[in-house]
């Protein structure tokens, strides 16, 4: 984890602003996501893993939830708990659900031949009221229907518009899916919004299909041209790990399986992007969780992720 000052022109390390004392003409927003594998783990039960993840957004107290496989039994749960806990401002407007249907498999539920009629997906929750909502199918990977889910907050300076998206692991269609993802968000960013993706991308930091997000700034012998000076970052984004020393524009892990990374980690494959141009500060940091949280079980093979990023207001 490393705090990143964002200077016009230049990227240096400097320290973070406090949530509640951010600059004039600027905005401090806290961010938390989490793929809680809500199928593969725990067969869509809203068991300890409700209770860890409310558990850490009450010690985290984020602005913004993101929530990849989530079933809905969990999703309503996670829901309820932070309704209870008296954390969003508008208790009948915070939070958005949307599924991703498989194609073959009954997934949550977990009923073998049937139609996947509860299926998990991806959630995003915000402190502060949605003035809306897009919901965007992927390109399909033949196997479940890939979702981008963001919601609009018109009350917020800068007009941030905060998503979550979880993107296929199939070769074949991964590379249409973060197009999609990616054009979205340049669009919105161009329209004037400040625009915050969290998800699982299913890709790394240095995969080259992740040129065209990185921005050329990160150049690094990790994440940035080759030695022939080829295949540089050609982006407009920054992660908000990406100034951790670590692993120089790369990051930490956040995953807990056998996919290596860089710098001798694990994979990095959950992400929360924001555009370089409404940068001012940032940082992120990925959190193991321990086994004794889910009944001495894994409770995901992801580690959660939370970052503080600064961005600059009209």
């Amino acid at each position: 984890m490393l705090a990143g000052a964002v200077p016009a022109g230049a990227l240096s390390a400097g320290a973070v602003p406090r949530a509640t004392a951010a600059q004039a003409g600027t905005a401090t927003y806290k961010v938390w996501h989490w793929n809680i594998s809500g199928h593969d783990k725990h067969l869509g039960k809203p068991d300890h893993i409700v209770s860890t993840v409310l558990g850490s957004l009450s010690f985290r107290n984020p602005d913004f939830i993101s929530v990849n496989e989530v079933c809905p039994a969990q999703y309503q749960a996670i829901l309820k708990g932070l309704q209870n806990a008296g954390w969003p401002q508008n208790p009948a407007n915070f939070a958005r659900f949307e599924p991703m249907p498989h194609a073959t498999a009954d997934l949550c539920a977990k009923t073998p031949g049937s139609p996947d009629q509860d299926p998990y997906g991806v959630a995003v929750f915000s402190r502060f009221a949605p003035s809306g909502t897009d919901r965007i199918t992927l390109p399909p990977d033949g196997q479940r229907a890939r979702k981008l889910l963001c919601v609009p907050i018109a009350s917020k300076p800068g007009h941030p518009r905060f998503c979550t998206t979880h993107v296929t692991y199939q070769a074949a269609t991964k590379q249409a899916q973060l197009d999609t993802v990616r054009t979205r968000m340049e669009q919105w960013t161009a329209a004037g919004d400040t625009v915050i993706a969290a998800g699982d991308f299913n890709v790394q930091p240095h995969d080259p299909l992740m040129n065209t997000w990185y921005a050329p700034s990160v150049n690094t012998p990790d994440n940035g041209c080759d030695a022939q000076g080829n295949h540089c970052n050609t982006g407009m984004f920054r992660e908000l790990d990406d100034l951790d020393p670590i692993c120089s524009g790369w990051g930490e892990q956040t995953t807990e399986g056998l996919l290596a990374g860089r710098c001798g980690q694990p994979a990095k494959v959950d992400h929360i992007f924001a555009a370089e141009s409404k940068l001012v500060s940032y940082q992120e940091d990925a959190h193991p969780i321990s086994q004794t949280a889910c009944n001495n079980n894994p409770c995901s093979d992801h580690r959660i992720v939370d970052a503080t990023v600064t961005v600059s207001t009209p």
